[in-house]
């Protein structure tokens, strides 16, 4: 199978509960992320591999982060890429 990397924003859907990576442009969905899946951000002028984690702030209310750097709280706008496999 080959495989295709797909760029874009990272969006989290209210109501799906999801995050997505989308289109930069018309904010359309690519492909969906679910906890666990990893891909890259583009962090400080270079990729890096990260994925979606929940934490607890210092006041124990329940926070996103994105593992292997300082994102966290509101991850939308995010330019993120990731490689999938093509039917």
């Amino acid at each position: 199978m080959a495989k295709e990397t797909i760029t874009g924003q990272l969006t989290f859907d209210i109501n799906s509960g999801k995050f997505w990576i989308t289109e930069a442009e018309e904010g359309a969905p690519l492909t969906s992320l679910e906890f666990g899946d990893a891909f890259e951000v583009f962090c400080d002028g270079k990729w890096v591999e990260t994925g979606i984690e929940i934490t607890n702030d210092d006041e124990g209310n329940l926070l996103f982060k994105l593992k292997n750097t300082n994102f966290a709280g509101i991850l939308d706008g995010l330019e993120v890429r990731q490689e999938i496999q093509k039917p």
